[in-house]
């Protein structure tokens, strides 16, 4: 990605080097340096802006839906998996083998106690590793074999959707279909970046007027809203926003309120810190 808006350290900007600044991987020291300059040209303010809309768009995909697979896929995974089965086992209902018969018992008179050989206790040991790892083959080879015998079961096929089986539990949803509240942290609010970006659950709040009156109330610019979602913050009930941090490209400002927040008291604030890169 070396279009130009190009340049060393200046303009016109390498978008290469934008991105890293946008990134926060260039080491302090340059960083200091280039960030005054670049929010003080606009054609480089404008590609930072679209880097952060891509980084909320690519937030974004944590909640989209995850399409099923497709049914022709999923029956020629099927065929494939049932054709290894034959291959193995014979088809469905075949009868297995015979099993070998004992040996006869010998009526002969056991024969007199004998010296024992004496073995080289190396060779002994070589032979030992060698039956154990004989062993955990063939565990390994009987588990594999026994799980495609149990995909290849007439009746299982998943015809392009998943299958629960019978011992899997439905996860239970909360009353009235509403979203459990994000848990999020005081001593770490980064990682509400991609848990609020793109959601719109006012909670008690009800609505973006209801968000905006808390925060107009307590001197707070509501601005750009990414993402609201109720929370607990180290346990207390809230809702949380995030928010654009204005002339800071790449960082982000989350705003948690109380649930009955109406603005006009501090205390209704219960967390405000900007995170980011």
């Amino acid at each position: 990605m070396t279009e130009s808006v190009t340049g060393a350290h200046g303009p016109p900007w390498s978008v290469d080097l934008l991105a890293d600044l946008h990134a926060g991987v260039l080491d302090a020291e340059t960083a200091a340096r280039l960030w005054p300059r670049v929010n003080a040209d606009p054609e480089a303010r404008a590609v930072l802006e679209a880097l952060d809309s891509v980084k909320v768009g690519l937030g974004q995909l944590a909640h989209a839906p995850v399409e099923p697979m497709p049914a022709h896929v999923a029956a020629r995974l099927d065929a494939a998996l049932a054709a290894e089965a034959r291959s193995r086992f014979g088809p469905p209902g075949s009868a297995a083998p015979p099993r070998p018969s004992a040996p006869p018992r010998s009526t002969e008179p056991p024969a007199g106690p004998s010296l024992a050989p004496v073995t080289d206790l190396a060779a002994a040991r070589r032979r030992r590793n060698r039956m154990a790892a004989w062993g955990a083959g063939l565990l390994t080879a009987a588990a594999a074999a026994a799980a495609i015998a149990f995909i290849a079961i007439p009746g299982t096929s998943t015809d392009g959707a998943p299958v629960a089986g019978k011992g899997a539990t439905e996860a239970t949803e909360p009353p009235d279909g509403a979203e459990p509240p994000l848990a999020l942290s005081g001593d770490d609010l980064n990682p509400a970046i991609g848990q609020l970006t793109g959601e719109k659950d006012y909670g008690q709040l009800e609505n973006e007027q209801g968000l905006k009156a808390c925060l107009d109330g307590n001197d707070i610019p509501s601005g750009d809203t990414i993402g609201v979602h109720p929370v607990t913050l180290d346990g207390q009930e809230g809702i949380a926003a995030l928010l654009g941090a204005g002339t800071e490209p790449g960082k982000f400002r989350v705003v948690v309120v109380e649930p009955t927040c109406t603005g006009g008291n501090p205390d209704e604030i219960m967390a405000d810190a900007i995170v980011g890169n």
